[in-house]
């Protein structure tokens, strides 16, 4: 890869380049005029042949003459393909049109090739400019690819990504005062380029023209032209237009995609911009990398309505805090804080720490995201003028967060059609039968010196294109638009319809957990390793308040697939339920939770307050059943005027954030006002207690970061109880606390004792807050890794008083490492994330249906493996590779503190979940494999990326089962890797984390909540619709008006049914399509499903195996028809064998109709473990397709000849006289007719794929309905058909052999079918990742190195 090239790579004069993603370039010199490779070889053909011409016109040679006329034809015909493929092959267009160089100095444009599944190969101009750094001038060397700008940097002589201003350190950022100048505003434009993420919305007619150079679309055009030139005019012209109608059709599609995408595109609001030492207002477009700005919330009256403001490009704050909704980039709508640089910038050791975007982005706002709420800071070092928090801009662009999702949407795969390889090769091997049948014709032909050389030629040429149908992409499209239609029934929806058959060829199915598989709506359980519960209340103790908190966990013990609403009904708390006294480590009853676990609980988070929009009468209604609520519960005390206060600012407002958060604050049935500044100033953050007597102020918040996996706050206790003597118990623990507990110190007293206390609470990953505590308790490892492997989320709390000679302001200034230090635990908060319903089920059926399944998630390891274990991904004991030092509990808590790659493999261990199994990891294969022979894997991230940076992850990813605590871009990694090895994977997500993995699976599914509005009135408006025309219909019925008394071609009217099928698809499409909306992972999906739960994945699968056999089966029974014509317009033809119109158009309309109902087919209920071919090339279809063929043959010449020896000499016919009944004709028909129904019949495949001929009652009527027309054309019993479709009697001996043989032909090919189907199955993909290496399990097996018996 282009991005492990170390400086200097290459050789000179070869520039490497320094990207992910890119694999290598080179650097190419423009070719023009007559040097171009596409020009100059036929400029020497035209020359030769025009002079032959000439010299043969000049000497009377009139035939050679027209063979070179037309060979001159045939060069064009020939040119014309040479420039096409300069479209259709960028590699060709690099061939034809540049040479390749050695000097950078020379070059003018460059060839990048990405790497594997990362888009296509792209020929982009080499930009040559001049660059003004001061008074120094200097040329710069870059090229533009996919929207990102390339930079020639000579003394690393490679190529690498323009650099932007944000990994500087933070003394540089906190001194930022924007560009001072206009010379320097300039450079900075000339650099960076204006602030745009634009997605163009090219022409109808540019895409049309894109698609009408398509390689299908030209061959058609083609056969159209040899039609014409064969006399078929009006069929010719109807063709053409169906086909341009067509590809109108997809080119319309496209455009509604890219609006889509377009709408996705944020306005850049004007904002202030700090340059040359005053404010302006500025478009968002015109903001430079390194202005200083003014952001906020705007006001009413600045903006006129009270819109949120969406941050403009990728910005650090330098003042202020905000609340920012980053749903647009993580899909989830939870507000987060985002908090200045002040305390970095302020100290000495951290000013000089570089910008992280991972490990600081709590102080980045990010282009695209909202801007909720925010505070300004009055003593900032630049005063904003409109009250706005001052910030810094870092990325602009395409290079901002956003830019980034818009290019991955973009650029990341390539586009699938139905132009595909397979289709080419499959046609490449029918193309040497056709060419066979030619030759035979032009030899044989030219024997005869009174033939017509035009028409000879002009057969030849038909033969041969006569083995790509033109109608192949309408047929192919037909099946695919039909599965398009059947999934939009089931509220799935696809924007890349040729993607379907891909469904059916799946073998992996990797899965998010959290929102995909299990419910985003988290449940307190309860807590555990309380130091210092408190007794059961008795049921007449219950506060006014209280009972509300503690009744939705009052039941039963909530299990794992518990959804909120089946938790049960409360009973009375007067004391431990049956779960409490079966597991008397878990306290359930909130009320029973010690007080300072309780006040970490609630406290100790980062959720905020936001204004909430009129939604209508519902918010009205709600707001009144709360106040009513209110009045009946609360105390009319005096103190609680201030409650009163807030209580009607909660009237307005919303406590939004971690879900997690949320249900320990309901849990605790606290209440928390205030969240506008994160402590930081401004606003004031504020818990009560259920009676309001007890308040935490909060004075300082160390946000939580998945790097540290901790969080903390300082917070200001005051407890107003009555007849508290003594400090608060929320800020010091009870003197008989728990043994093995950490020693109480003592509690001050005086008076001191009962003011403000100050405290410190925090929580985080167990394995992490283990290091920070002054005591561990000694079964603090088992408790929580007992929760833990039951799927349940566990968090340490601890809390710590200060002392009370500390002010405020102190308090505000201790630094995290002194907040955080000598803690005391207070326990461990139990989580449950319950599974949804349908998954287990969903899974259950894929995993019997010959699927791999895995798990991607970024929940914690044995979180994730327990619930992997209950939707059938985990079958076995497994193992999990994490850091040794996460165990210990060291500070950082996993590898992530290190640079993936620079530590050993000793450094991480395979464990089991009890930590009875541990085994040392090694990136040997042989060891790597024996362990994913005796144990499923589960890895987490940091294991994942030591791996990918020693080279091992490519090996160690196919082995393992689940993936947890894993990055965004390590789900791509994982889904690429598996792709890379030849499997089929499928992604199945619900954010924008997930587009990654999305866009690079083969099969993306996105999960989207229905909206159920309107479903009634647009059924019944639906019903009431009077039906429609097509456009295929209307245009026949237009040629039929043109053209009284003439019979519709079958052709045409095959098509139009084709045009009115599509087309009624593509409405039912557009009508119920879902609306993209920035932060559905569907923004990159290429399938959409309306459902919370994973069932359409098996939907999907289905309607993919379903198509896919549509598309096999088609493709096979073309193949048998272009086999059959190729003979027919070869042999058949040069013998006067013919057939008339009528007899053309039964044929031609029973061929459309059962190509119609082929295509309806629908899926089958239940997926099984057999699964359909994933391509046409394997024994079966071509053992199948020769062994009918064959027989087909067979049958024709045998009949061909008797009808021949049977018919007089005087009724033969030539090869190009006009149709006349005869024998031959009237049994090669019949012969042909069946053939052709033989070939629908024999060739449709049912169960367990598709519903079977008979339930396809369609396709079963219209052969039923053949057969009757054959048989009594056969017999002979109503002889006026026979005289009216241009038949003869039949002889009687003849006759009978016909129906036996043709019946005989019948049950052979139906019995070869299915016999090769059972004899060529196709392969099932292992259930296990290492099944697919048997050859070293067996190798290691002999060798004794695994003597476990394997599945």
């Amino acid at each position: 890869m282009g991005g492990d090239l170390a400086a200097g790579a290459g050789p000179p004069g070869k520039p490497a380049v320094l990207a992910k993603g890119l694999e290598r370039i080179l650097l190419l010199k423009r070719v023009t005029g007559a040097r171009r490779l596409d020009v100059w070889p036929f400029l020497v053909l035209y020359a030769l042949i025009v002079a032959k011409t000439f010299y043969h016109a000049s000497r009377f040679e009139w035939e050679l003459f027209t063979y070179h006329c037309y060979g001159v034809a045939g060069v064009a015909v020939l040119n014309i393909l040479t420039h096409l493929f300069t479209h259709w092959s960028i590699r060709f267009r690099a061939l034809a049109s540049t040479a390749a160089i050695a000097d950078i100095d020379d070059a003018e444009c460059v060839l990048v090739v990405p790497v594997k599944f990362n888009g296509n190969t792209e020929l982009v101009p080499l930009d040559r400019r001049i660059v003004k750094e001061g008074i120094v001038e200097t040329e710069e060397l870059s090229f533009d690819f996919r929207r990102q700008r390339f930079v020639y940097d000579p003394s690393r002589h490679a190529f690498e990504k323009l650099r932007f201003p944000d990994k500087e350190t933070f003394e540089y950022y906190g001194k930022a005062s924007g560009h001072g100048s206009e010379a320097k505003q300039l450079a900075a434009f000339d650099r960076y380029g204006p602030n745009k993420v634009d997605v163009p919305l090219p022409a109808f007619s540019e895409l049309m023209k894109e698609h009408l150079v398509a390689p299908f679309f030209v061959f058609q055009v083609f056969c159209v032209a040899l039609w014409a030139l064969d006399e078929y005019f009006y069929y010719s012209a109807f063709t053409l237009f169906m086909l341009v109608t067509f590809e109108s059709t997809v080119v319309g599609q496209r455009l509604r995609n890219l609006k889509e995408l377009r709408g996705l595109q944020t306005p850049k609001q004007p904002i202030f911009v700090y340059r040359g030492g005053k404010w302006e207002r500025m478009p968002g477009d015109s903001l430079l990398p390194g202005d200083v700005v003014s952001i906020g919330r705007p006001t009413s009256d600045a903006s006129g309505s009270g819109c949120d403001q969406v941050v403009p490009a990728d910005c650090l704050l330098l003042a202020g805090s905000c609340i920012a909704e980053e749903a647009v980039l993580t899909g989830e709508s939870t507000p987060q804080w985002k908090s200045n640089i002040g305390d970095e910038a302020a100290s000495e050791a951290a000013a000089r720490t570089r910008l992280s975007n991972k490990a600081h982005k709590h102080h980045i706002l990010f282009g695209g995201t909202k801007v909720l709420q925010h505070s300004g800071d009055k003593a900032a070092r630049i005063r904003t003028p409109d009250g706005g928090c001052l910030a810094v801009v870092l990325r602009t662009g395409f290079e901002t967060a956003q830019g980034r999702l818009m290019r991955t949407i973009l650029f990341s795969t390539e586009r699938v059609t139905a132009n595909n390889a397979e289709a080419g090769l499959f046609i490449a091997f029918l193309l040497c039968f056709a060419l066979s049948a030619a030759y035979y014709v032009l030899v044989h032909g030219l024997e005869d010196p009174s033939r017509s050389r035009f028409k000879l030629f002009l057969n030849c040429v038909m033969i041969v294109t006569s083995v790509i149908p033109p109608e192949l992409p309408m047929e192919l499209s037909l099946a695919v638009n039909a599965s398009l239609l059947a999934l939009a029934k089931k509220r799935v929806f696809c924007t890349e319809p040729f993607r379907i058959p891909f469904a059916g060829k799946v073998e992996v199915c990797c899965f998010d957990k959290t929102g995909t598989l299990t419910s985003d709506h988290l449940l307190l359980e309860g807590l555990v390793g309380d130091p210092e519960p408190r007794p059961p209340p008795a049921p007449a103790a219950t506060p006014a308040g209280e009972g509300a908190g503690s009744s939705s966990k009052g039941g039963k013990r909530v299990k794992f697939r518990d959804e909120p609403e089946e938790l049960g009904k409360p009973k009375p708390a007067n004391g431990p339920d049956a779960d409490e006294l079966a597991d008397p480590h878990l306290v359930k009853d909130p009320r029973r939770f010690g007080a300072r676990a309780t006040l970490v609980l609630a406290a100790c988070h980062s959720l905020v307050q936001v204004m909430v929009q009129e939604d209508g009468k519902e918010n009205e209604k709600a707001d009144k059943d709360k106040d009513k609520a209110e009045k009946e519960t609360a105390g009319a005390k005096s103190k609680d005027s201030g409650s009163k206060d807030s209580s009607s600012k909660e009237r307005e407002s919303e406590v939004v954030g971690d879900p997690l958060e949320k249900a320990a604050l309901e849990t605790t049935n606290w209440s928390f006002t205030g969240g506008s500044t994160g402590g930081g100033g401004g606003g004031v953050d504020v818990s009560f207690s259920p009676d309001k007597r007890v308040r935490a102020t909060l004075l300082h918040r160390f946000h939580f970061s998945s790097h540290l996996k901790r969080m903390s706050a300082v917070l200001r206790v005051e407890d107003d109880t009555p007849g508290l003597v003594g400090p608060s118990p929320y800020a010091y623990g009870a003197p008989d606390a728990a043994a093995g507990s950490a020693p109480t110190p003592a509690p001050p007293s005086g008076p001191a004792a009962t003011g403000p206390q100050f405290v410190v609470v925090a929580k985080g990953a167990p394995e992490v807050l283990k290091a920070f505590l002054a005591h561990v308790p000694s079964d603090y490892d088992a408790q929580y890794k007992r929760y833990a492997a039951e799927g349940a989320r566990v968090i340490a709390l601890a809390h710590k008083h200060l002392s009370p000679d500390l002010d405020a302001a102190a308090v505000r200034a201790l630094s995290r490492e002194a907040v955080e230090s000598e803690l005391i635990f207070v326990g461990f908060a139990v989580f449950q994330c319950p599974l949804k319903p349908e998954s287990e089920p969903a899974l259950k059926e894929l995993s019997q249906s010959a699927h791999q399944l895995l798990m991607i998630t970024g929940d914690a390891p044995l979180t994730a493996c327990y619930a992997a274990a209950r939707v059938h991904i985990v079958t076995r004991p497994v193992l999990v590779l994490g850091h040794v030092e996460e165990d210990r509990g060291h500070s950082g808590g996993s590898a992530g503190a290190k640079e993936p790659g620079t530590e050993p493999d000793s450094a991480f261990v395979w464990t089991s979940p009890d930590e009875s199994v541990r085994e040392p990891f090694s990136r040997a294969w042989d060891d790597m494999l024996k362990v994913a022979s005796e144990y499923d894997l589960c890895v987490s991230g940091d294991a994942l990326a030591h791996a990918a940076a020693v080279g091992a992850a490519d090996k160690l990813i196919p082995l393992c089962q689940v993936f947890a605590r894993v990055s965004p871009d390590q789900k791509e990694l994982v889904v690429k890797t598996l792709r890379a090895h030849g499997a089929v994977t499928l992604m199945c997500g619900d954010g924008t984390n997930d587009v990654g993995g999305l866009k690079a699976a083969h099969v993306g599914v996105a999960l989207l909540t229905a909206s159920e509005g309107g479903k009634k009135k647009k059924k019944k408006s639906d019903k009431d619709k009077p039906m429609k025309k097509g456009q295929g219909t209307l245009k026949m019925e237009e040629w039929v008006r043109a053209n009284p008394g003439k019979t519709v071609p079958p052709q045409m009217e095959r098509w139009a049914k084709m045009l009115d099928q599509m087309e009624g698809a593509a409405g039912g499409m557009d009508a119920d399509m879902p609306m993209l909306k920035p932060g559905d992972a569907s923004m990159a999906s290429p399938f959409t499903a309306k459902a919370t739960s994973v069932a359409p994945v098996t939907d999907i699968i289905k309607q993919g195996r379903c198509t896919l056999v549509t598309t096999v089966q088609m493709f096979k029974i073309l193949g048998l028809t272009c086999l059959s014509t190729a003979y027919s317009l070869s042999v058949l033809y040069l013998q006067g064998v013919k057939l008339s119109d009528t007899q053309a158009t039964v044929t031609g309309m029973l061929s459309a109709a059962q190509f119609l109902f082929i295509s309806q087919a629908k899926p089958v209920e239940k997926l099984g473990p057999v699964r359909p071919h994933p391509t046409i090339f394997n024994l079966y279809f071509f053992g199948s397709l020769l062994g009918q063929f064959g027989v087909h043959l067979a049958l024709l010449i045998y009949f061909y000849r008797m009808a021949l020896a049977a018919m007089p000499e005087t009724d033969r016919l030539g090869s190009e006289s006009e149709f006349k009944p005869n024998l031959v004709n009237t049994v090669c028909y019949i012969v042909q007719a069946v053939v052709q129904m033989m070939t629908f019949a024999v060739n449709y495949v049912g169960h367990p794929f598709n519903s079977s001929l008979v339930e396809n009652r369609g396709l079963y009527t219209s052969l039923r309905i053949s057969a009757a027309f054959l048989f009594v054309v056969a017999t002979e019993v109503v002889p006026d058909i026979n005289n009216a479709i241009g038949m003869v009697p039949i002889p009687e001996n003849i006759k009978i052999q016909l129906i036996l043989l043709c019946f005989a032909a019948f049950v052979g090919t139906w019995h070869l079918e299915r016999i090769l189907r059972g004899l060529f199955p196709a392969p099932i993909p292992p259930a296990k990742g290492y099944q697919v290496y048997a050859a070293d399990v067996k190798r290691l097996q002999r060798a004794g190195v695994i003597r476990k018996k394997l599945e």
